[in-house]
């Protein structure tokens, strides 16, 4: 296994998600090795605004989850620094960030338990608050139609369900715990077109207000991007709207011709 700098868990000096319901992000200099050698991303330099919606693309082995995992606080950084409102992650703490920041994985950590106890609830639990996680995930269905419902168990690592399922449970998991910043990494990739529409429809409304963060290689997840970073071997190769980045005929206007 790869060895890691020991996280340093931060000053805990300033807490910016206490008072705000979503924050501006910005990278600044960002380069991380898992080696201490090798850079899997080098010189990221993104601003992401309150509430704002925006898009990571490209192509397997560019960097992108690693990315993610440092904008939830899983990795210390090599070099450079992630500022929320300003405030650099190093004065808020890495454990606060991800308290704060929620990572909805291509393939999510799920426990040998039951539904309910990986949607983290109990009986305390506002019920309306669940079953509107449910339907935003696209469970409520599923759940429905199961005899013992959220008390089901899943098995290790979530294998009762389909991939799909897990993703969807994962999102559910996700608007429960309704964190001020949303990072999804591939989060519906399993889904089918059909599924993913309607999640996204309803998942859309949820997010209006929150910074959101689009890791993908499908570009119909990022429709409604307000901008997109497009990364190739842990670099920038260009940013933009949508619209902007089409005109120029560059990577991602060749990226969007193949897909």
């Amino acid at each position: 296994m790869l060895s890691l700098k020991t996280e340093e868990r931060g000053l805990h000096v300033k807490n910016p998600f206490l008072k705000n319901s979503t924050n501006a992000i910005e990278l600044k200099g960002v380069s991380f090795s898992y080696d201490g050698e090798k850079k899997i991303l080098e010189e990221i330099d993104m601003h992401i605004p309150k509430g704002s919606k925006i898009a990571i693309i490209g192509a397997s082995g560019s960097g992108k989850t690693t990315l993610a995992h440092l904008l939830v606080g899983l990795y210390p950084l090599t070099q450079g620094d992630i500022l929320v409102d300003g405030i650099s992650t190093r004065e808020i703490g890495l454990d606060v960030v991800r308290d704060n920041v929620f990572l909805v994985l291509q393939n999510p950590q799920l426990f040998n338990a039951s539904m309910a106890q990986n949607l983290m609830i109990d009986e305390k639990t506002d019920k309306e608050l669940v079953k509107k996680a449910l339907h935003i995930a696209q469970l409520d269905s599923f759940v429905n139609e199961l005899p013992e419902g959220l008390n089901t168990q899943i098995g290790k690592h979530g294998i009762k369900l389909s991939g799909g399922q897990r993703q969807r449970l994962s999102i559910a998991r996700m608007v429960l715990q309704n964190p001020n910043v949303v990072v999804l990494d591939e989060s519906t990739s399993a889904l089918d077109v059909h599924t993913e529409a309607k999640l996204f429809s309803e998942l859309e409304a949820y997010l209006e207000s929150k910074t959101t963060i689009i890791i993908a290689h499908r570009l119909s997840t990022i429709k409604k991007a307000d901008y997109i970073y497009v990364l190739e071997k842990g670099k920038i190769l260009e940013s933009g709207t949508q619209e902007a980045l089409m005109r120029e005929e560059g990577a991602f206007f060749n990226y969007k011709l193949l897909s």
